[in-house]
């Protein structure tokens, strides 16, 4: 069952990553960050600050069954990704933009923690 969870969260995830990092990337497209993948990192930091909220959550509350391997793993596992994360970063680099590359290393890292540990913060006392 937990396998058919994961499938499902991960197929919607999956899509509303898609969707929401392509009308940003659309939008970006008449701006200074027309070259930088702020769609995906915009997916990314949703994505951490989500499940910091989900897991502050249920910190001290019984968890249903089904909600670490749909949310969890499933959408929130397909909603972000590192692999877009890392062939964006090795595509700015080697298109010579390695200040946008080296700002996505660290917006996405640091700025990716800062969400966890505020979603965190939000939905647990």
């Amino acid at each position: 069952m937990n396998a058919l969870l994961v499938f499902l969260g991960g197929g919607l995830g999956s899509l509303a990553r898609f969707g929401l990092s392509s009308g940003i990337q659309t939008l970006a497209r008449k701006t200074a960050l027309h070259h930088f993948p702020v769609g995906i990192l915009t997916c990314n930091l949703l994505g951490c600050f989500l499940i910091g909220c989900l897991f502050g959550y249920f910190t001290q509350k019984t968890t249903p069954p089904w909600v670490f391997p749909l949310v969890a793993t499933g959408f929130l596992g397909g909603f972000t990704t590192f692999s877009t994360f890392a062939k964006d970063t090795h595509s700015l680099w080697s298109s010579g933009l390695t200040h946008f590359a080296v700002a996505k290393i660290i917006l996405s890292v640091v700025l990716g923690v800062l969400a966890v540990v505020l979603g965190l913060r939000l939905t647990h006392p």
